[in-house]
């Protein structure tokens, strides 16, 4: 009884082990070959669009044409601007003098309520429109007859000098259409006006004025840039950037194009014009079904396994 109840013991645990090794996942088995991972991808589509090839040029703002402000009288200064850089309108009164004789006038109880005192004191108007570009004379200051009161940078004559390398001087000449983007990224559009007919000896570049369509008011000396357009492609096949991908000699472009929900191939490509983030691509012919990768996209091999991210 004794050695039965052995054998059903052993039994058991016999069974027990073979019930446990069929439970085994299959890719547990030491000699299969663990799964391949999947790269984590997002796409983009192909559009199909006008691209125009922009080139940037640096450019200071100055204004070729001022009003310089002068007193008419000698005395005493009792209104005037606060700081250079104000702006100011056309017939806007700037400055208040007052003659030595109407102070006298007016400190004389006798005399302080007499027509007199109604004399002596002289206003200046500013001749037009535009920004301080500098400030002589401040509140308080006496003055002579003649003195320079402040400078006044016309707002309607503001201008721009551009610097191009002489390499693009097929695009850039007097009446081109161009974009003045300042440091906030505030852009204005603008047209050349004028080729100065000078170039540096250094830097082999042109100088042109440039003028914005529209008067505005910015700081003489301030940097900017002049967007221009030199090239433009019509019904270009385009893709983002990020879409690119390339040697490290930069002579060989390629993108991964995604074939079905998890494989992704290497198709090379030959570039066109640039602009901003958008690419045109000459060849091949992509379709606007066709889904490229933009992320995920470097270092994959030319056939690989991807995984597409929910967006």
């Amino acid at each position: 009884m004794e050695k039965l109840k052995i054998k059903v013991r052993q039994w058991s645990i016999l069974l027990g082990v073979v019930i446990a090794a069929c439970g085994q996942p299959a890719s547990e088995d030491p000699n299969m070959d663990p799964p391949t991972p999947k790269t984590r991808v997002d796409t983009a589509g192909v559009r199909i669009r006008d691209i125009q090839q922009e080139e940037r040029f640096p450019a200071t703002a100055f204004y070729p044409e001022s009003n310089r402000l002068s007193a008419p009288i000698a005395g005493y200064i009792l209104q005037a601007p606060q700081e250079v850089g104000e702006a100011v309108k056309k017939d806007q009164a700037l400055f208040t003098i007052e003659t030595k004789e109407h102070r006298a006038i007016n400190a004389s109880e006798e005399l302080n309520s007499t027509d007199l005192a109604k004399m002596g004191v002289v206003r200046v108007y500013a001749p037009s429109g535009g920004m301080l570009l500098t400030l002589d004379q401040r509140q308080g200051d006496f003055v002579g007859e003649g003195s320079m009161l402040c400078t006044i940078a016309r707002n309607d004559k503001i201008g721009f000098r551009l610097s191009v390398p002489y390499e693009f001087s097929n695009f850039v000449h007097t009446g081109t259409a161009c974009i003045i983007e300042l440091p906030d990224k505030t852009r204005l559009p603008a047209r050349v006006a004028e080729n100065f007919q000078s170039a540096s000896a250094t830097s082999q570049t042109q100088t042109f004025f440039v003028k914005p369509l529209k008067p505005t008011l910015v700081p003489e000396g301030l940097n900017v840039v002049v967007i221009v357009q030199t090239e433009q492609s019509k019904q270009a096949t385009v893709l983002p950037k990020s879409a690119i991908l390339t040697n490290e000699t930069m002579d060989e472009f390629w993108v991964m194009q995604l074939l079905n929900d998890s494989m992704a191939v290497k198709v090379p490509v030959t570039l066109g014009l640039t602009t901003g983030d958008a690419v045109e691509v000459t060849s091949p012919d992509f379709s606007t079904t066709d889904r490229i990768l933009t992320v995920g996209n470097y270092g994959l091999e030319d056939t690989a396994m991807v995984k597409v991210v929910d967006r």
